[in-house]
């Protein structure tokens, strides 16, 4: 390039660089202990500023919560107190479950955490017995007004109920049942409903009443088929706490560990102290077994114990270095992000491995020990530097990132990256002059057939780049055929119980594979119930045309002022007397005083009024099928909130269509579902990695173009990664493997990374004689070659985790850095010896 102000510009760049490298080895040499004081004052500094950290575990915080879908999912999980409350599903023979389910709930409800009654409540019944006046109240009020509860298709039913032959068929059976076995809460109900409407009334109240697929014949939470039934229990603090949740799960085992029958637990409390128990597990393994791999890789070819024991040393500098920089700006980190350690294992382990591969071939070549560390340190640190920038510079660029998951990682690896080259640079330098004598006898290192490599590269170059393009073709109409996983469950711990219980609610208690939650917030009961009956109109008519598999909203459960209307008028037609039930009663001998407040609310004219929706909305709410309102209809510091849930199969109801028909219909409504969240969180995730990658590869370009000067050597850098990138996707397509919210990070990770490989066979082997090329492209390669089998090391180690989201992230990079190192081993020595043929 002949822009000669740019080309001024370059070279100072790359003169402060070299002075910068050049301070370094001088202080190094002059000053170590002052050195080594001020990192450790750095570290110290860096731990205090750790201790400020809290690490979470909760996966909806690695995403954008003010997204309209998410938003309104997690305000629903708080609604709904789903955020807090604990699940335990029972599994196995039907006859047995319910008995279990007793036990379990009494272990439960005398479990203590700390002195104090671990949960608020714990059910698994309809209604439990305790409750049992409440609901003979309930009873009582929907006998006396069933135009507010009986469906409007029922009414001919209804009307037979008052006809004097029912009438006295009804009292027939309630003479049965007072004479039989039938408990105090039995009669409670008999005597509140004396003519039995209560069985025109009650499955509407009870269907309405699940949002899961149970056996309506049961009086538990037990699914159709019988084998799971389901205990809610809610714990008296919130999941927050981690040290009430931990100790909460420790007496859940101890309960349930006398059991007969499996019981799997979830909630937010338990999959908190497991997945934080599986992530801390995971990560750990993941850190010490990457370390000893990279350990294992640098002794076995340098044959060194203290430049290999130094590694760790060098590491464990640059993370809490990057933790300490990040605590500044940063209140919490997800426990996923820290996962970036073992990514620094990778990554931080190249600037040792190139350095003190340059020392000791410069060693073997004849320098002296200051003189083999400067050109290590100064030049080959030249390389070093810049590869550092353009692997830092695109991860920092997530920084700006939408979602907290790329966010985060990206600013933890950046810093990550940067502090372990300065440690490197400060420490390694250090303890080579420490170790090392005049005397000390190098040997040459083992070329690991690279000389053969570079020579066959030569001597094909034109078939090897042919054929590069053509494999880059292929790969590239493979990734087309790459596709992205949006489910979120598919990012947790895979065999952890919360997943297996969650498998279980899909298997045997969802109303359908899909659901939609439609919501409308207003400032008052009246004007969000009066607001939803759109909501509902539209929701009927989906289910009429078979686009719904279930509905249910407040509006199912009970009848609005103009269905009601219409039941009185059918009502007042038919003359319903209290005087005649009155005397049905004495005729079949029963004492009218045990009736007087059902017969009082009939001569009152109860059935032929008309209530308001909050008449009816407290009563419920006073029953033990409170839980029907508190699904629906929601009070809160915001104002009140209508909620009507859908449900379908897959391919039943067009999502996007739904709701432009409910923009259309309620413009105000909100509405969420798990595919629409991940719509959602696709389109962040997509805008986060096309910015990181447009951003990162900008500045990966200005940084080679300042190295290199020249198109040559910024295509001989970028060509690998091209190769990489497309054949990762291209791999991922060929053997199943989909994008996820997390691995398509690995992206930008390519264009820092891979970008390095070529750059140091680019910086080490374009200049000097084709001897010197590949005494040079052997040293380079061979650190390249490592590099990438420590950068595997650490990123690969994830591949084997239980968890989704870092265990994509491994693979995705074995493929990514392994085509990447492999293309430039290939490429480097082909488009060297070319640019050598036209000269």
């Amino acid at each position: 390039m002949n822009l000669p102000g740019f080309n001024g510009l370059l070279d100072q760049a790359n003169r402060l660089t070299v002075r910068h490298l050049g301070w370094i080895d001088q202080v190094t040499c002059r000053s170590p202990r002052l050195v080594i004081a001020s990192l450790l004052l750095l570290v110290l500094v860096s731990l205090a500023s750790l201790f400020t950290i809290h690490f979470e575990t909760d996966i909806f915080r690695l995403f954008p919560a003010d997204r309209p879908a998410m938003r309104l999912l997690l305000d629903s999980l708080e609604w709904s107190g789903g955020a807090n409350e604990a699940y335990f599903l029972l599994e196995g023979e039907p006859a047995a479950l319910p008995a279990e389910a007793s036990r379990l709930a009494e272990r439960l409800r005398s479990l203590q955490v700390d002195g104090a009654p671990a949960f608020k409540r714990v059910v698994y019944r309809i209604y439990e017995e305790s409750e049992a006046q409440r609901f003979a109240d309930l009873v009582a009020f929907s006998a006396a007004h069933p135009a507010a509860f009986v469906p409007l298709k029922d009414s001919p039913a209804l009307l037979e109920r008052f006809t004097p032959q029912a009438v006295n068929q009804a009292l027939d059976q309630l003479t049965a049942e007072l004479a039989g076995s039938i408990g105090a809460s039995g009669v409670g109900f008999s005597l509140a409903d004396p003519l039995g409407l209560r069985t025109l009334i009650l499955p509407r109240l009870k269907a309405g009443s699940q949002a899961l697929d149970m056996d309506p014949a049961s009086p538990y939470f037990l699914s159709r088929d019988g084998r799971v039934l389901i205990m809610i229990a809610e714990p008296v603090k919130p999941v927050q706490e981690m040290a009430f949740a931990r100790k909460l799960v420790a007496g859940i085992n101890q309960a349930r560990s006398r059991s007969q029958v499996k019981i799997s637990c979830a909630g937010a409390h338990i999959s908190a102290v497991i997945d934080e128990a599986a992530m801390k597990s995971n990560i750990l393994s993941c850190i010490l077994s990457s370390l000893v791999v990279v350990l294992g890789i640098f002794y076995a070819v340098y044959r060194r114990i203290w430049p290999t024991l130094m590694i760790p040393v060098i590491l464990a500098v640059g993370v809490l270095l990057a933790l300490g920089t990040a605590g500044l700006f940063l209140n919490s980190i997800h426990i996923i992000s820290f996962a970036f350690m073992a990514l620094i294992i990778g990554l931080g382990t190249d600037y040792s491995i190139h350095l003190y591969d340059r020392f000791h071939t410069e060693r073997v070549a004849g320098a002296t020990t200051d003189q083999a560390i400067s050109l290590a340190v100064v030049d080959t640190g030249q390389g070093l530097f810049t590869a550092t920038m353009t692997t830092a510079l695109p991860f920092l660029a997530l920084g700006w990132a939408e979602v907290r998951a790329l966010s985060e990682l990206g600013i933890l690896v950046g810093l990550g990256v940067i502090f372990s080259l300065y440690a490197t640079l400060f420490l390694m330098p250090i303890l080579l002059r420490k170790i090392d004598s005049p005397d000390r006898q190098y040997r040459p290192l083992p070329g690991l057939g690279l000389g053969r490599l570079w020579r066959v590269a030569g001597q094909w170059p034109r078939p090897l780049l042919w054929g590069s393009g053509l494999l880059v073709l292929l790969f590239l109409l493979l990734s087309l055929q790459t596709s992205f996983d949006g489910e979120l469950k598919n990012l947790q711990p895979q065999h952890s119980e919360a997943f297996h219980a969650q498998e279980l609610v899909e298997q045997h208690l969802n109303l359908a594979p899909k659901s939609l939650l439609v919501a409308l917030d207003g400032a008052t009961q009246a004007a969000v119930m009066q607001q939803n009956l759109a909501v509902e109109a539209l929701a009927a008519r989906l289910a009429t045309e078979g686009r719904l598999q279930a509905w249910s909203s407040l509006g199912q459960i009970m009848n609005r002022r103009e269905d009601q209307q219409q039941l009185v008028t059918q009502l007042q037609g038919a003359h319903v007397q209290a005087d005649q039930i009155e005397k049905s009663l004495k005729n079949k001998g029963f004492s009218t005083a045990s009736f007087e407040l059902y017969l009082n609310k009939l001569r009152a004219g109860s059935l032929t009024s008309v209530l308001d929706e909050s008449v009816i909305i407290a009563q419920l709410t006073a029953s033990p099928l409170r839980g029907v309102v508190d699904r629906h209809l929601v009070h809160d510091r915001t104002g009140w909130h209508a909620l009507t849930y859908l449900y379908f199969k897959a391919g039943q109801l067009d999502q996007a269509g739904f709701v432009q028909e409910l923009q259309k219909a309620v413009p105000t409504a909100r509405v969420t579902g798990t595919d629409l969240v991940s719509q959602e969180l696709l389109a962040a995730v997509r805008r986060s990695a096309v910015n990181g990658i447009a951003f990162g590869g900008i500045l990966t370009l200005l940084l080679l173009l300042s190295h290199f000067k020249s198109a040559s050597g910024i295509i001989s850098s970028l060509g690998p990664v091209l190769f990489g990138a497309v054949a990762m996707l291209g791999t991922m397509a060929l053997v199943g493997m989909k994008l996820n919210f997390m691995n398509i990070m690995v992206l930008v990770t390519i264009i820092g990374m891979g970008s390095d490989y070529g750059l140091h066979l680019q910086h080490r082997c374009a200049e000097g004689s084709p001897d010197q090329q590949e005494q040079n492209f052997i040293q380079a390669a061979r650190s390249v070659l490592l590099s990438a089998l420590t950068t595997v090391a650490g990123f690969g180690s994830l591949a084997f985790t239980d968890y989704g989201a870092m265990s994509s992230i491994g693979w995705a990079t074995n493929f990514g850095i392994g085509f990447t190192a492999l293309a430039a081993l290939l490429l480097v020595p082909a488009t060297v010896r070319l640019a050598c043929l036209r000269r």
